[in-house]
């Protein structure tokens, strides 16, 4: 059992949607464990890397029985809190350990912007942190043209017509997105914490937010390492 059985658990809701965001601390009982399963691994660019889209860093596939492990207890939990349906079916998207990798100024603009994953409501990402408080965290936003802070199907062309409008008048700033801009205002923010979870809906506006060069880093044992999971409920 990798999963600690006496995970603690706090529920939060952020900006004027409510929207819920789960984070669960002490997630693993033996996390260091994976710490050196990366050290051995072999990492690679994601696929839209080349385009300066996508994840800005590298990655390598979750161990399988840990992965298959996550899949249950995180359904579970995911069922439990955000009112899945008990008889839904969950497909894991994606079982990977991430390190951010990119420096600033070789950023693609939609990597200097808040992002969502997937406008689909049962669209779920989960993020685990193999890093302390020195690496940020996870923010959440509202976009301020539009007012939207989750992007459901019925959005999604009005955003992405405002967001690209927005980028092509005023290109961003090649930095990592973290606090408040003239598009985007912060509504919510969850700081990293070595083996803490964190739960949210894939359609919610989100970025990675980091405090420095150190998170840049390919060394599994003092960058920003992660476990970024995906997984959808049909």
């Amino acid at each position: 059992m990798m999963i600690n059985e006496n995970v603690t658990m706090q529920s939060l809701s952020f900006g004027n949607e409510k929207n819920k965001v789960i984070y669960c601390d002490d997630f693993l009982v033996n996390p260091l464990g994976l710490v050196d399963f990366a050290s051995g691994a072999v990492f690679s660019h994601y696929a839209a890397a080349s385009q300066r889209k996508g994840y800005p860093g590298v990655r390598t596939p979750m161990p399988a029985d840990v992965a298959d492990e996550f899949k249950q207890t995180i359904s579970d939990i995911i069922k439990a809190e955000f009112n899945i349906p008990a008889e839904a079916k969950v497909t894991a998207l994606q079982n990977a350990m991430c390190l951010m990798t990119v420096p600033e100024q070789e950023l693609g603009p939609l990597q200097r912007i808040p992002h969502f994953d997937a406008s689909n409501p049962r669209f779920f990402a989960t993020l685990l942190y193999f890093c302390g408080e020195e690496h940020g965290g996870t923010g959440f936003y509202r976009h301020n043209s539009t007012g939207y802070e989750s992007i459901t199907p019925e959005r999604c062309d009005p955003y992405l017509d405002a967001s690209y409008e927005e980028l092509n008048r005023k290109n961003p700033e090649r930095r990592y997105f973290s606090e408040s801009d003239d598009f985007f205002t912060k509504i919510g923010f969850v700081p990293a914490q070595f083996n803490r979870l964190v739960i949210y809906p894939g359609c919610l506006l989100h970025s990675a937010n980091i405090l420095s060069d150190i998170s840049l880093s390919a060394d599994p044992k003092t960058g920003r390492l992660t476990a970024n999971n995906f997984f959808i409920f049909e």
